[in-house]
């Protein structure tokens, strides 16, 4: 059913050696250090239902462009420039990415000049924030596809209408909810990329992200909200997801376990406790204390103005590089080489993706990059360097950044806590402006008594001081990681899908509750 869609993806490829061809004959004629540009077109459907009656359906497409120019004579600025895209416009595409082009180096020339000025006032700062030049990557003209088995794009939106509101209305007969908002939603994209360097790379994925929201009401009042979320065609909706059941089976689980949180006490406070973390909690504690610090544009105070720093590097001349930040059983890497929101071949400035290694036992090992960034930093370039769409301006994101595997096993972590707390499911965080401590909160808390799992509790989480928390460390063997589809950054924001997750960590840490 392809052709039901007014664009289809295949239109972008089809736009390839244009761009190649327009991007090599503007940067000749400008003399411009670099120049690249971005293409990607969407087709998916989604629909929704709210208390069993629908709210929504759409088969629909969406189109991007992006354009960057980095030029300069004495120092090297980019500029960017994008839009999204209609039917009409694959017409003139080539006159629209003219057009971007000379908008993003005359920003590119506007940026170097104040660079410049920037960079003979603060000589120190200068030299940590800016860069002249770029990390070499290999110039390749590749295609690359992540797998599925169903392709959603052959499914019939009525099915979702359908389904959605029947999961709903299963849902509202369930026992304690009070409301309850069930979505179905999934698309195939496919992204170009071209640069003047000669790089020319298609990269093709699906996503599959259904959502279920409840509201319970017993004792008290309760609510959740998570998704199904896998790179994966509608084979996720069957259980080949992370948490391993259906889009009906993960609905009223949810519901159920909101149901019976609704009814349980609410945790009291308790200072520097142990805390056992499930995989699924670890998402979120791997991706704010972990991932986005190892971001080497928030190392760099890029970010400083957007969302905050990285407690681990002050300056090029202080830092915690090489040094320990976390107990010897503490290994975070990130990588998207491996199946997950963060699996892609090359980043959006033509880089190759790499598994980079952020913490080894214990020790500050690296940052996840950009071109500019890696020859700052003195790295090699991993392929980080991302955007939320073509017609976005790319930063630097984690791809699947997540706890690596320890020796233990889960139960003996829980056999052996005699006074402690089971951490299940993750729920909202916030979060030091360097990301220096945290407070984190759970689905569902309990209690651990003489090295059994009892007592429910509901508004919970946990808080503590990042490093003390890293050097408390004790981790498990049964790594496993989820996706997340709203990881926020930049300014205009920018939402980005990216994997996280781990094991099961035992860890010193606050319980938050009532005091």
């Amino acid at each position: 059913m392809t052709q039901d869609f007014p664009l289809p993806i295949e239109k972008a490829a089809e736009a390839k050696d244009d761009l190649l061809s327009t991007l090599q004959k503007f940067s000749s004629k400008h003399k411009s250090s670099l120049a690249d540009a971005r293409l990607e077109v969407s087709n998916g459907l989604a629909a929704g239902a709210l208390n069993g009656n629908i709210k929504g359906a759409a088969r629909d497409y969406g189109a991007d462009i992006g354009v960057r120019v980095f030029h300069g004579n004495k120092v090297v600025a980019g500029g960017f420039a994008g839009k999204s895209l209609g039917v009409k416009d694959f017409g003139k595409l080539g006159k629209i990415l003219d057009g971007l082009l000379s908008v993003a180096l005359k920003r590119a020339r506007l940026n170097s000049a104040s660079k410049e000025k920037q960079m003979k006032r603060f000589p120190k700062e200068g030299g940590g924030l800016y860069s002249t030049e770029f990390a070499e990557v290999p110039v390749v003209q590749k295609e690359w596809a992540a797998p599925y088995k169903t392709n959603p794009l052959d499914a019939d939106l009525g099915e979702f209408v359908q389904r959605s509101e029947k999961l709903s209305k299963e849902i509202s007969g369930v026992p304690g909810v009070a409301t309850n908002s069930i979505s179905i939603s999934s698309f195939v994209e496919k992204k170009m990329f071209a640069s003047s360097e000669g790089s020319l790379i298609e990269q093709t994925r699906a996503i599959t992200e259904p959502s279920v929201y409840i509201a319970a009401k017993g004792k008290a009042d309760e609510t959740y909200h998570e998704w199904i979320a896998e790179p994966k065609g509608l084979e996720a909706l069957e259980g080949e997801n992370s948490h391993g059941k259906s889009l009906e089976d993960f609905a009223h689980f949810l519901a159920e376990g909101t149901v019976e949180l609704a009814n349980a006490p609410v945790a009291e406070f308790k200072e520097n406790a142990t805390v056992i973390t499930d995989p699924w909690f670890n998402t979120l504690l791997s991706h704010e204390i972990c991932g986005h610090p190892a971001e080497a544009d928030r190392a760099l105070k890029r970010e400083t103005a957007w969302a905050g720093r990285a407690w681990w590097f002050n300056n090029l001349d202080e830092n915690m590089l090489g040094k320990r930040i976390g107990s010897e059983e503490m290994n975070v890497v990130a990588d998207p080489e491996i199946e997950g929101y963060g699996n892609f071949a090359f980043d959006d400035e033509g880089a190759p993706a790499k598994k980079t290694i952020l913490v080894e036992n214990g020790v500050l090992n690296g940052f996840m990059n950009s071109r500019e960034t890696a020859h700052i930093l003195g790295q090699e370039p991993n392929g980080h360097m991302r955007a939320s769409s073509a017609s976005s301006m790319p930063v630097i994101r984690m791809s699947n950044v997540y706890f690596e595997a320890g020796k233990w096993k889960s139960e003996e972590l829980i056999r052996e806590t005699r006074d402690g707390y089971y951490i299940v499911g993750q729920k909202t965080p916030s979060i030091g402006e360097s990301r220096q401590n945290f407070n984190i909160t759970c689905w569902k808390c309990y209690r651990i008594t003489n090295g059994e799992v009892g007592q429910l509790y509901r508004q919970a989480g946990i808080e503590y001081d990042s490093r003390d928390m890293f050097m408390s460390i004790e981790a498990a063997d049964d790594l496993k990681r989820f996706n997340v589809p709203n990881c926020g950054k930049g300014t205009p924001m920018q939402t980005m899908r990216v994997g996280n997750g781990g094991p099961h960590l035992r860890i010193k840490a606050n319980i938050t509750g009532k005091r």
